[in-house]
């Protein structure tokens, strides 16, 4: 079964050439410039590419088209990969500083992107991390001073504030998102922008990426109500003094996706999230 998925962070690894069209032309349509785009990828000519990614971003801009200006982002974040030093970081400054400017539901989806961004630095990066020592009452403005847990704390916030809006982003419907989304034939059970970022979400709060570190009171899945069926789990308190736990904010977000779901005229998405429910819980429950 297809499910639905961003474009990838970083998609051109395998590019060996960094040359220059100077010839490169002004891009009268999206189509025109992404068309062209693929054309220089498949000649391995990435900073033609990247510059047609910047025009096509600076004409998103100027006409206000959300889908165009994350997709542009997305193409110059793995464009730039080849074509300057020290790209992951300035990436994220760069997406940062985009995030403080934009508007639902363009924040929302930036904060995804965003969150994927860093956990992709922090895959790269994993090995330098593990000795690295926290630091406390220290202004970590520079990535290269951040330990295992500064990244996990950040890569957390960003993917919860991404679906924060929640009542705004469950109104959101699909189709004009389908430029970013691998379309499947299974649309009915990821309805809405809020279901697309949950699932985001839920790929990495289900994830045992913290475990290497837990705290003593670290949460645990006991509570048979974790169990329950549909409507009585999401109604279950699952509060916990573990503010970090991955596991108790995926069971939040499983939550939400049943209450917004419960009530559907066709069952399939709640269908869908409460089986994924279950396994989750089943895997992970120590009661």
């Amino acid at each position: 079964m297809k499910i639905f998925r961003f474009l990838p962070v970083i998609f051109l690894t395998a590019l060996n050439f960094i040359l220059m069209d100077s010839n490169a032309q002004k891009i009268k349509s999206y189509d025109q410039g992404w068309q062209s785009i693929d054309q220089y990828m498949k000649k391995r000519l990435p900073s033609s590419a990247l510059d047609v990614a910047k025009q096509i971003y600076a004409k998103a801009k100027a006409e206000n088209e959300e889908t165009q200006i994350i997709k542009s982002l997305i193409y110059m974040t793995g464009l730039q990969q080849e074509t300057r030093e020290n790209n992951e970081v300035l990436s994220i400054r760069e997406l940062e500083k985009e995030i403080s400017i934009s508007k639902e539901p363009l924040a929302s989806l930036l904060k995804s992107y965003l969150a994927g961004v860093y956990q992709n630095y922090l895959n790269w990066n994993r090995y330098k991390l593990y000795n690295r020592t926290q630091t406390v009452e220290f202004t970590k403005d520079d990535i290269n001073t951040w330990t295992l847990s500064d990244f996990h704390k950040k890569i957390g916030e960003l993917y919860l504030q991404s679906v924060e809006n929640t009542t705004f982003l469950q109104a959101t419907k699909l189709e004009k998102y389908d430029s970013l989304i691998t379309k499947g034939n299974v649309r009915n059970l990821r309805p809405t922008l809020f279901d697309i970022l949950a699932q985001r979400a839920l790929n990495y709060f289900k994830s045992d990426e913290r475990d290497i570190s837990k705290p003593a009171n670290a949460f645990e899945i006991t509570q048979p109500e974790a169990f329950a069926p549909a409507a009585e789990f999401a109604k279950f308190d699952f509060s916990t003094k573990d503010s970090f736990s991955l596991k108790q904010k995926a069971l939040l977000i499983y939550q939400e996706l049943i209450r917004i779901h419960l009530h559907d005229a066709k069952p399939e998405a709640l269908i869908d999230v409460d089986i994924a429910r279950l396994d989750f819980v089943y895997k992970n429950a120590v009661n």
